[in-house]
């Protein structure tokens, strides 16, 4: 286990998450180019939490191809891609990397508490992914890096947002989809 995740991080500046109806933020390559997408931060590489919702976003990618599915790493490109090999493969969805954590913050998302990832909540949800074969893995990145989910449409503006009350409030991927199709 690589106990330096368990460090919190320097805080960087960190923006307000983008409400339904403004701009949708940069992200570390570019993004959406005219097509109705869907852009999940995940947490650390390991975290039963960050495999949960890229095994949904690779569910969802199949399911509709007309959306463009990207998920965005904290960790470094090959820790990324061996724990996405790891899990199964990500499929069809888009992987960017940002170390940096600077498009977490342009998006809102920035540093969690001890609560937000070690509470009740969180545990009993690690829990559950346990039973259903979803466990901690070799982490990189740090614990206290917020996660959150973002709906935007074709011309750029966000639709939906999804930030987690706790680490294991998982996004509801099918909201998302029907915020795109209104």
């Amino acid at each position: 286990m690589n106990l330096r995740t368990f460090l919190p991080p320097l805080p960087l500046p960190t923006a307000s998450p983008p409400e339904p109806g403004e701009p949708a933020r940069e992200l570390p390559e570019p993004g959406f180019e005219g097509r109705q997408s869907v852009v999940a931060f995940l947490r650390h590489t390991g975290c039963p939490f960050a495999e949960a919702t890229a095994r949904g976003l690779r569910e969802a990618a199949e399911a509709e191809p007309d959306i463009d599915w990207i998920a965005v790493s904290h960790a470094p490109a090959l820790a990324t891609a061996k724990w996405a090999d790891a899990i199964g493969g990500l499929g069809d969805v888009r992987v960017l990397v940002d170390p940096e954590r600077l498009s977490y913050a342009t998006w809102g998302l920035g540093r969690s508490s001890l609560a937000h990832f070690m509470g009740r909540r969180s545990l009993g949800e690690v829990a559950r992914l346990a039973r259903q074969g979803i466990r901690n893995r070799h982490p990189h990145g740090t614990r206290w890096q917020r996660a959150g989910t973002f709906a935007v449409d074709a011309g750029g503006l966000v639709r939906w947002r999804h930030v987690p009350e706790h680490a294991g409030d998982l996004p509801p991927l099918g909201d998302a989809i029907d915020a795109l199709r209104e």
